[in-house]
């Protein structure tokens, strides 16, 4: 082979490589054209989320994704930005904070608002404890004060008011549970449908306090207050606790023969929102039962051993109870039982126009503890369709007042 001829192969290589950098770095310029270029939903929107500590809004930024992708915007047409537009604890860089609080609006105002909102997004209300604020004093001291958090009777003025004018009210795990009072509570399950029956649970990779030293402190403790013995555990598992603050520990080598939580979908739900039948769900998650109103989507499963099934028969728990919850007839309710929109997710691959067909790169398939992946296979495809029949709803009405 010449001389020429290997020149002229390294040239003609290296416009190739030229091309393919060239559309490596177009590609994305395209992605964000195409997403900017897509029309604007006007949706008004309210989001509730009171456990923002350290200001991460890893309980609602999820959902901010979702609805930047699909480009809603307020009714000024300004973008939603996650890190303001929520009502809740607001926290500074300078150790300082806001709250903003529905409170403030009173009866008159909470019904102008219900009028007003599109739809209710209720992210989490389990709220803010001193040991888990960065800038308070006791951060990070095995002390449970409630510092702000639980719902409100303004709250649920509000999400009364949503149901009496049809409207959508999406809620998730911790909507009622502690430290929401007993009172406010019950009316709030009596108004929805949903009961709580006491109990929350979350998945551990590792039950050992020293390899995991993110472990609560009232765990081992709890264990040793019921059981009147050493906490010795050291494999994964999962850990139910109740508001009576009974404790139980679902060891993964003597009472699961599936260590993760299985999220399973019903056939219609897997058809309608293109998500799969089963799914390792890692996060926290609350038991639930719903009365005839609504009607379940989706089921949470504990795959025990006769051993393990033993140990929730003791408390009466169940080994199948409701993940995701809906009525959708005068009114459109959905509760998720569990942390559903705290994925760990940024906002801003969300500017890009199908990106969820390189999803596969955000997350890896072996970690199935990865909430990415979680967010990628179910979460993503799941609410991105309750968006989708949001603005249809919308569309539909303002039909019918034409």
């Amino acid at each position: 082979m010449s001389f020429a001829v290997i020149l002229k192969r390294k040239e003609q290589m290296w416009k190739l490589l030229r091309v393919i950098i060239f559309l490596f770095l177009l590609i994305p310029v395209i992605s964000w054209i195409s997403w900017k270029l897509m029309d604007q939903e006007q949706i008004n929107l309210l989001v509730l989320d009171k456990t923002t500590p350290n200001g991460n809004y890893s309980e609602h930024l999820s959902f901010f994704w979702v609805a930047n992708q699909k480009r809603w915007v307020k009714p000024d047409g300004d973008e939603y930005n996650f890190a303001e537009d929520f009502y809740g604890f607001h926290p500074e860089d300078d150790g300082r904070y806001k709250i903003k609080d529905l409170k403030v609006l009173g009866k008159r105002g909470l019904e102008n608002v219900a009028d007003s909102l599109d739809v209710a997004f209720f992210a989490d209300t389990y709220g803010i404890y001193n040991s888990n604020w960065k800038d308070h004093p006791d951060y990070g001291k095995d002390t449970i004060s409630l510092f702000y958090g639980g719902l409100k009777e303004a709250e649920f003025n509000l999400l009364r008011e949503m149901k009496r004018k049809g409207k959508t009210i999406i809620a998730e795990f911790n909507l009622y549970a502690s430290p929401t009072k007993p009172v406010i509570r019950r009316q709030t399950e009596e108004l929805l449908g949903v009961r709580w029956k006491g109990w929350v649970g979350k998945y551990y990779q590792t039950l050992d306090t020293i390899l995991d030293p993110e472990i609560p402190k009232w765990i081992p403790n709890l264990y040793r207050k019921n059981y009147k013995k050493e906490y010795k555990f050291n494999k994964a598992g999962i850990v139910l606790v109740d508001d009576k603050e009974r404790i139980v520990i679902l060891d993964a080598k003597l009472h699961l023969k599936q260590r993760f939580p299985v999220l399973e979908s019903e056939l219609s739900t897997h058809l309608q929102y293109n998500v799969p039948e089963k799914i390792y769900y890692p996060f926290w998650f609350d038991i639930n039962t719903t009365d005839e109103r609504n009607h379940v989507l989706a089921w949470f499963k504990l795959d025990v051993t006769e051993a393990g099934q033993k140990l929730l028969d003791h408390y009466n728990l169940p080994n199948r109870f409701p993940a995701i919850i809906e009525h959708d007839d005068k009114y459109r309710f959905l509760y998720f039982a569990c942390d559903f929109s705290d994925n760990e997710m940024g906002i801003y691959s969300s500017y890009f126009r199908g990106v969820n067909k390189l999803s596969g790169a955000f997350y890896s398939a072996n970690q199935v503890k990865d909430r990415k992946m979680f967010f990628w296979k179910y979460y993503r495809p799941f609410m991105g369709n309750v968006m989708d029949s949001i603005v249809a709803r919308k569309a539909r009405k303002i039909r019918y007042l034409d």
